[in-house]
């Protein structure tokens, strides 16, 4: 499964030493053989030079040297063939092959010295994106879970799109969100969310307390001028699934009978960073789950994506894509049929998210216990048993 829709860099894919010659050494034997069928009258010598240009696009400057003086070699041939070998005519065809040669490898040096440049960047970035989205679990209890990420931009693997999985005690917890515009601000405020999130999902006795905790976050850092689309859910080893969503796409609900639904909201929230335009908390969205059905969350990205007639990905109506067997080729046959909708290419990243529940049975062990409430002191005590709240950690040392 790609995470992040990453492309190898240009450089990495260079052809071999034949291969990235062959545009050269072809247009070199394809003037020989004109000049030989045209005779010298036609002039065919000065096009040699071609040779090595061809060459620069696609090769090392080592080898646009090694094509260039074979272009010269050939052109002093044909040159001596034709009696034109010290003439000006012959003398200006080579000094015209040589120049090209040296400006052509020049070039071609600055064109891998950029690549390698790039490619540097994107491995950069890329680091800098697999910080702030970690990989996510992909069984975490009660739900099978992929995830997928693809920046709009080739060049920019990070953006402000992101999601995240905290398994909690009797269930998981989950964030998928989107800040509004694009760049490094973006990226810090996508930042400063999925901390919150990650801090508070195991210490929050509800989702309400998880929001809280994220729009504290944001007033606290100071993010202006940007807000934050989101969907909170939660989901428990009884299959009941609660979602809080704030300005967020309805998450798609595939049912394993094989009908499906959007999940729109009671009454949702304003986005996270707007809330001094509406400060009423969002209306919890409830849906059961049976075994084996499935919840898409995304971000407009793919929601919004257009065709070339300027109509939306039709999401609903691409609901069989989601059924296959492995949670991951769902989500890549769902990228592709998206590419193939949006011919001029996706203008918006995108963060994709697929959870399947699988029923387990309620049970007394410690890895597998329902959703316990907060206590008043805020831990559970027990020879067995010790730790906050919905914390997955059972048996912490840490007890107060």
């Amino acid at each position: 499964m790609y995470r992040f829709g990453m492309r190898k860099p240009a450089f990495s894919a260079w052809p071999t030493w034949p291969a990235a010659l062959c545009p050269g050494i072809v247009a070199a034997v394809v003037i020989t053989a004109c000049d030989a069928l045209l005779g010298e009258s036609v002039g065919l010598l000065a096009l040699y030079a071609v040779c090595p240009a061809l060459t620069a696009c696609c090769a090392s400057p080592r080898r646009v040297a090694v094509c260039g003086a074979f272009a010269m070699v050939l052109c002093a041939a044909v040159a001596a063939y034709d009696d034109l070998l010290f003439t000006r005519r012959g003398l200006v065809a080579l000094g015209s092959v040589f120049l090209v040669s040296v400006a052509s490898a020049v070039a071609a040096h600055a064109r891998v010295q950029q690549e390698q440049r790039a490619a540097q960047q994107r491995r950069i970035s890329e680091f800098v994106q697999g910080v702030i989205l970690a990989p996510v679990p992909g069984d975490t209890g009660p739900a099978a879970i992929a995830a997928s990420y693809l920046s709009a931009t080739e060049d920019a693997r990070i953006g402000g799109d992101f999601y995240e999985v905290v398994p909690v005690r009797g269930g998981v917890r989950v964030l998928i969100g989107d800040v509004q515009g694009k760049g490094l601000n973006a990226v810090r405020t996508a930042s400063v969310t999925l901390s919150a999130f990650r801090l508070s999902a195991h210490d929050a006795v509800d989702l309400d307390g998880v929001a809280f905790s994220i729009s504290c976050a944001l007033h606290r850092r100071g993010v202006e001028e940007q807000f934050v689309t989101a969907i909170l859910a939660e989901l428990d080893d009884a299959g009941r699934l609660t979602m809080l969503s704030f300005g967020h796409p309805p998450p798609l609900i595939v049912r394993a009978g094989g009908g499906h639904e959007l999940a729109h909201p009671p009454s949702p929230a304003m986005p996270f960073g707007l809330e001094w335009l509406d400060p009423d908390p969002p209306e919890p969205t409830r849906v059961d789950l049976a075994a084996g059905d499935r919840v898409l969350l995304y971000t407009d990205g793919l929601a919004e994506a257009r065709d070339a007639e300027d109509a939306f990905y039709p999401l609903v109506q691409r609901v069989s894509l989601l059924r296959g067997e492995s949670l991951d080729d769902c989500l890549v046959e769902l990228r592709r049929d998206v590419d193939d909708h949006t011919s001029a290419g996706v203008d918006d990243d995108s963060a994709l998210m697929l959870l399947e529940y699988r029923e387990r049975e309620e049970t007394d062990d410690a890895g597998n216990r329902p959703l316990l409430p907060l206590q008043l002191d805020g831990h559970r005590h027990g020879p067995r048993d010790r730790s906050c709240s919905v914390c997955s950690v059972q048996d912490c040392p840490l007890v107060r």
